[in-house]
């Protein structure tokens, strides 16, 4: 029996649709910020995130007190995106199920694979652990257990770290652990559906393919050995010298390490052995042989947002990630490895528009989605003009949580 299709019906199905076919941002902080839930939002406008209290032991008997500060991390809604269709009358009365997999499916999917490319594309420059070599596709389990040791030495859970990699990396890994013998209904998985679908797999909860990975161009600079430039220096800047002069460049997202400059476990403060990694946070050209360097973690030697065992010394080499004495341009995928925290995406319920259009909205606090239906009449063509929106945007909130995967 046909059905009378609804707004109301074509919003709430849609946004389950969308929330299903979500591979990054279904896997990532969504906690739902439900200030426009009457007003409405607009693209531009800010939400915000809070981020943990962060705390550090004392020893003796004394009371040591410390002040409970809340840190809250401003997420701008920066994206509006829809799909636009038009329906005749006589197909808004028709089968249910036939409409949702001729126009709701696709439609939602075409809305997570927008949604995921631009969270994807953004994030990962914020992340400063990376794993692997640019431009080359890892080809053995290690790189991966690698990345999990970054992890855990920044204290992220073990229990619900996520994997999404790009298809080339995603079956390398598959073919890499074709041969093992056990868990063999995983082997299964693996071997029926070409990729690493396995679950608690490597110390990874769940592993994703997903095509929207982005790609990272890095700088480039000749023949050098870039130095620290003074020292004790602390913050989220460094300044260096010994670039070639006129022929140094450094991309936004390109990582490097500090010689003698080791990261510490946000728990026990201790050194991890490992050199702390730094990702260039603002694109920056060299024309004298010296550059003042945006980073990310800022360099902090004590308290209880200490990411560092020191600073660094005067004349420290600084080792770029894919390079010895020179980088050339590369372009290499970027995977990610992660806890949910990393990373939170934002939706909030549009206004509601004018002239005369009928507009239905959907939000869920649980799922972390919020979507709009317009529809107008057009007399003239007997179509529904309609279009579904959505107003999202993307932060990186705990970026040490996170690892980057170099893939080719």
């Amino acid at each position: 029996m046909n059905t009378l299709i609804t707004p109301d019906w074509i919003t709430k199905d849609a946004a389950r649709i969308l929330v299903n076919n979500l591979q990054f941002a279904n896997n990532i902080n969504r906690d739902y910020d439900d200030d426009f839930v009457v007003a409405g939002a607009k693209v531009g406008m800010t939400v915000k995130a809070r981020m943990p209290v962060r705390f550090r032991t004392t020893k003796g008997q004394a009371f040591q007190g410390q002040a409970v500060t809340d840190t809250y991390v401003p997420v701008s809604l920066t994206d509006q995106a829809n799909v636009g269709v038009s329906f005749s009358s006589q197909e808004l009365t028709t089968d249910v199920d036939d409409f949702r997999e001729r126009v709701l499916k696709p439609a939602g999917e075409q809305l997570a694979n927008t949604i995921d490319y631009d969270g994807l594309s953004r994030v990962y420059q914020d992340v400063y652990h990376a794993v692997g070599t640019p431009a080359v596709t890892p080809t053995t389990n290690l790189t991966y257990l690698q990345a999990g040791v970054k992890l855990t030495n920044s204290a992220a859970p073990k229990e619900s770290r996520t994997a999404v990699l790009d298809p080339l990396s995603n079956a390398t890994l598959a073919n890499a652990n074709l041969t093992l013998f056990n868990p063999s209904t995983n082997i299964s998985g693996i071997w029926r559906g070409g990729r690493m679908s396995a679950t608690n797999a490597l110390g990874v909860a769940r592993w994703f393919e997903d095509q929207n990975v982005a790609r990272h161009t890095s700088g480039a600079y000749t023949t050098a050995t870039p130095e620290v430039n003074g020292a004790s220096q602390t913050g989220s800047s460094l300044i260096t010298d010994g670039w070639a002069s006129g022929a140094s460049n450094l991309t936004k997202g390109d990582i490097f390490t500090i010689e003698g400059v080791f990261g510490v476990n946000p728990q026990n403060y201790a050194s991890t052995g490992a050199l702390q990694q730094f990702v260039v946070t603002v694109p920056i050209s060299d024309t004298t042989g010296a550059m003042t360097i945006s980073i990310s973690p800022s360099i902090i030697t004590s308290g209880a947002f200490q990411t560092v065992t020191a600073s660094p010394a005067d004349n420290a080499d600084v080792f770029v990630i894919g390079a010895t004495t020179a980088l050339t341009s590369t372009v290499s995928s970027q995977s990610l490895i992660f806890h949910r925290d990393a990373f939170t995406m934002v939706m909030a319920d549009l206004v509601f528009p004018n002239g005369g259009a009928k507009a239905s909205r959907y939000s869920d606090n649980e799922l972390g989605v919020a979507l709009r239906l317009v529809e107008q009449y057009n007399a003239q063509t007997d179509q529904n003009l309609t279009r579904l929106d959505c107003l999202y945007g993307f932060k990186t909130i705990r970026p040490e949580l996170a690892c980057r995967v170099y893939g080719a």
